[in-house]
């Protein structure tokens, strides 16, 4: 429990939170989703929007630690700035998580 405190305040290096958290398993978790919540027919709609919840929560709890650890990166500006970028991004896919979700819930 102590190292996701430590991901939250960006206390990890940023090697770590975007390589390890970010890449392997923020790869396995959209890995999952869309193989598992979206494209499952048998998939309930509460399971199918409970397994979207779940990586919803896990991207925005991502963009922020990187955000973070990108903030206290004391090396090359570059990688800072880089890592700002891709949490950027991690938030774009937040709200799409977010429309995703809502498509579901209410059939549109």
């Amino acid at each position: 429990m102590e190292i996701l405190k430590k991901l939250w305040r960006g206390e990890l290096p940023l090697y770590i939170t975007f390589w390890f958290f970010g890449m392997v398993i923020g790869t396995f978790v959209s890995f999952f989703v869309n193989k598992y919540a979206l494209q499952v027919q048998k998939l309930s709609d509460a399971s199918r929007v409970s397994c979207l919840m779940a990586a919803l929560f896990y991207t925005g709890f991502l963009c922020v630690a990187l955000w973070r650890s990108a903030e206290n990166y004391q090396g090359a500006p570059l990688w800072s700035i880089g890592a700002r970028f891709y949490s950027a991004i991690l938030l774009m896919s937040f709200v799409s998580f977010a429309v995703e979700i809502v498509k579901i819930t209410y059939n549109t």
